[in-house]
């Protein structure tokens, strides 16, 4: 029979202590001095000192190093005497970004073709603008408007009998002017508060027609930068004489390609001429519809009421035609510059 000492855990007997791996007194091992770095190692040939930039952009093409087409302000310039040196610059600018080597025509078949897109879309806004509910409705309250106004035309409502013009007013005047003007200025007044609500939403759209105009302006001068630019490079290529037939045959492809586009950019820049100058004339009138609407309920028509009331008490009293007349004179004033401004819009 062994002793039952021996069966508890080996920590447990007595005379028995834990092993300890890492005592005390061991004292890290010091660190051996460090080496100075060792010379990067050639594997193969000897070393060479890295070749130094040059001084002109390299660009790739399909591997191949392509170098700049040469070409400056000056000889931009040659090509049209008249451009602005700005304009030359933007120019420069294109030419230098054109790669007459891709092999797919890449930048020739894209000559300019995001402009003709910008154009589209700016033609779309003017229509979408000019056809809108908004100006139609405006333009729609103004005719009517102006319809009642010469209905109670003062020359007409206050006709008085002399001469060859005053006998034929007199002829088709209204034979009651107070009852006429009780029934019109209702009417009037309703066409110039709708008017009137309508005018905040008509001067944002001359807002946008005047920003659909900058966009012209904007488009014209790039399109003006990129013919000039397609002139110089059909120029280029035509004084170009390469002994490999191959190249010379493609450049000439890419100089036929960029004439076609320079035809077609111009016939766009026609057009947008022709846009500019109109979008400019209905922007003016539709600003003008805004104005007048803007200061006909609050300034206009009442200074024009208060005038038609005191010319109707005038034509009452008046013991002459020349009276009566003199009475009505602010009226007509008044009712001029109301017809002015509702008319400068069409």
């Amino acid at each position: 029979m062994t002793s039952g000492e021996a069966d508890g855990p080996p920590e447990k007997q007595p005379g028995r202590l834990p092993k300890v791996l890492f005592p005390e007194s061991a004292s890290p091992d010091v660190a051996a001095p460090s080496r100075p770095p060792a010379e990067p190692r050639i594997l193969f040939g000897s070393p060479q000192a890295p070749t130094l930039k040059g001084d002109t952009p390299r660009v790739l093409a399909a591997g191949e190093v392509r170098r700049r087409i040469p070409c400056s302000v000056a000889a931009l310039l040659e090509i049209d005497a008249n451009a602005a040196a700005s304009l030359a610059s933007m120019a420069l600018r294109i030419v230098d970004g054109t790669n007459l080597d891709d092999h797919h025509f890449d930048d020739v078949v894209r000559f300019g073709a995001s402009l003709q897109t910008e154009h589209g879309r700016l033609a779309e806004s003017e229509l979408a603008l000019v056809d809108s509910e908004v100006l139609a409705r405006g333009k729609r309250l103004s005719a009517e408007l102006l319809q009642r106004l010469g209905d109670l035309d003062p020359d007409r409502v206050f006709a008085v009998r002399g001469g060859v013009l005053r006998a034929i007013k007199a002829l088709t005047a209204p034979r009651e002017p107070a009852g006429l003007y009780s029934q019109l200025y209702p009417e009037v007044q309703a066409l110039a508060k709708e008017l009137d609500a309508l005018a905040p939403e008509i001067v944002v759209i001359a807002k946008e027609l005047r920003a659909v105009g900058k966009g012209y302006a904007t488009l014209d001068r790039n399109l003006a930068a990129h013919i000039l630019a397609g002139r110089f490079l059909v120029h280029y290529v035509s004084g170009l004489q390469l002994s490999d037939h191959e190249r010379q045959a493609h450049y000439t492809s890419q100089a036929e390609a960029i004439e076609t586009r320079t035809v077609s950019l111009a016939a766009t820049k026609a057009t947008i001429e022709v846009s500019t100058r109109t979008v400019a004339a209905v922007a003016r009138h539709v600003e003008a519809l805004g104005h007048a609407a803007e200061g006909l309920l609050q300034e206009e028509l009442p200074a024009w009421h208060a005038a038609y009331s005191a010319a109707l008490t005038a034509a009452r009293t008046a013991q002459s035609p020349a009276q009566a007349g003199a009475a009505g004179a602010p009226l007509r004033g008044i009712h001029a510059r109301i017809l002015g401004k509702l008319k400068s819009e069409g």
